[in-house]
């Protein structure tokens, strides 16, 4: 900095002779001044140089808290004494917190004006980390809490059971040939599926209330191993086990397989829930996505379907389609666009659609704002309306209703 301070009137100094008369008093007081100048650059050097020395040989600290462009919590050293050089650090804590305000209309029922958590992204509180336990080999875990932000109360809920950690909870090993865990984790179907959702779930996407079904988001007792990427490809296994006593079919299985290379990215997901998730059916569930990254616009869609098959009753297949874009109009907003539709094949009047618009304010690493708006159009058989990731509470309508919903909200990430 005090070279560029300098650097004017250096300049000045050598440009004088060529504009001024040339007199010796001048010529003495110039080189005189000069010099000192010399002088000053010369100490400026020196404290640089012992500042970098200074901050090279600095000692690691136990504990890292987010800085001005936010991060992480880390609790230990990111590298401690003996670490290999991919080894997590042992344990990092993170969270986010999603909050907004919520207006629908358009439902025989009347309207609704709330606040809710979990409008783009559930919000959470977790602790994630992992030991090198041999070369190139690292244990890992992590462990995640839903919460809602708006009443306190815990996520992933229900008159059943309390989660203490409903987000995630898992522990495994990763290394060369990939990474295998085992716990409650998410099911590769619906990351295979929302990867290609231009609102990745959130508020006004068509896999978030049922226009397009992702099947279950997460299971208990899931086995999951995902191969290295490999040439752009990665695949990943997955089977959930039932755990039931004379249930030993009553398991999940599935395969999800991504293709990525430059700006074009493919997938391809198949599950099969044998009486696991619901007790009394069979579901198989089919996704296809592809993605397309123009420039600033990035193109996204996918198509799915499933067929749900009840111990007692008609098969229920049902087929759905979506289509949306990210636009990154300036350095720091996002337009989000989204279209969706689907149907069951066994009814001519329980079609639903959703048209969506949202737009993503990025603040700065840690905090972004959103606004959303949301209409679904319902055939008499349909129910359909707009909601959070996560929320407490939903708008409720009449089937065959119109429903619209507009959510602004922020979001706090460290």
């Amino acid at each position: 900095m005090l070279r560029t301070r300098l650097a004017p009137s250096l300049i000045f100094a050598l440009l004088m002779p060529l504009t001024a008369p040339s007199q010796a008093g001048e010529l003495e007081e110039m080189r005189a001044t000069l010099g000192e100048m010399q002088k000053l650059l010369q100490q400026q050097q020196a404290r640089i140089e012992q500042l970098e020395k200074q901050a090279s040989t600095k000692p690691e600290t136990s504990r890292t808290d987010s800085g001005p462009t936010g991060g992480p919590i880390v609790l230990v050293p990111a590298t401690p004494s003996g670490a290999t050089q991919n080894e997590p650090p042992l344990a990092t804590l993170y969270g986010r917190l999603d909050l907004f305000a919520e207006t629908n209309w358009g439902g025989s029922k009347g309207s609704r004006v709330s606040i809710e958590s979990g409008g783009m992204n559930g919000s959470r509180l977790g602790l994630k980390g992992g030991k090198a336990i041999a070369p190139e080999t690292n244990f890992i875990y992590q462990m995640e809490a839903g919460f809602f932000a708006n009443n306190g109360k815990l996520g992933q809920s229900d008159s059943n059971n309390t989660r203490l950690f409903g987000r995630q909870m898992y522990a495994g090993v990763e290394g060369r040939y990939g990474r295998l865990t085992v716990g409650r984790q998410y099911s590769p179907f619906f990351m295979g599926m929302i990867q290609f959702d231009a609102f990745e779930n959130g508020y006004g996407s068509p896999t978030n209330y049922g226009t397009v079904e992702p099947g279950p988001v997460r299971y208990d007792n899931a086995v999951v191993y995902a191969t290295p990427r490999l040439y752009g490809l990665t695949s990943t296994l997955f089977a959930a086990l039932g755990g039931r006593t004379g249930g030993a079919e009553q398991n999940t299985l599935g395969l999800n397989l991504d293709y990525s290379n430059g700006p074009l990215g493919l997938g391809l997901a198949y599950q099969y829930d044998n009486h696991n998730a619901v007790l009394d059916k069979t579901t198989r569930h089919l996704f296809t996505g592809a993605s397309y990254q123009l420039g600033p616009v990035k193109l996204m869609g996918g198509l799915a379907g499933y067929d749900r098959q009840p111990d007692v009753g008609p098969l229920v297949e049902w087929r759905s389609w979506f289509l949306g874009s990210r636009i990154d109009v300036t350095p720091s907003g996002q337009l989000r666009l989204n279209y969706g539709e689907g149907h069951s094949l066994a009814s001519s009047n329980d079609r639903g659609r959703i048209f969506s618009a949202a737009w993503m304010e990025t603040i700065n690493a840690q905090f972004k704002a959103y606004l959303a708006w949301s209409r679904n159009l319902n055939q008499p058989a349909s129910a359909l309306a707009p909601s959070g990731t996560s929320a407490s509470g939903y708008y409720t309508i009449n089937p065959g209703d119109t429903a619209n919903g507009l959510a602004a909200g922020i979001q706090y990430v460290f």
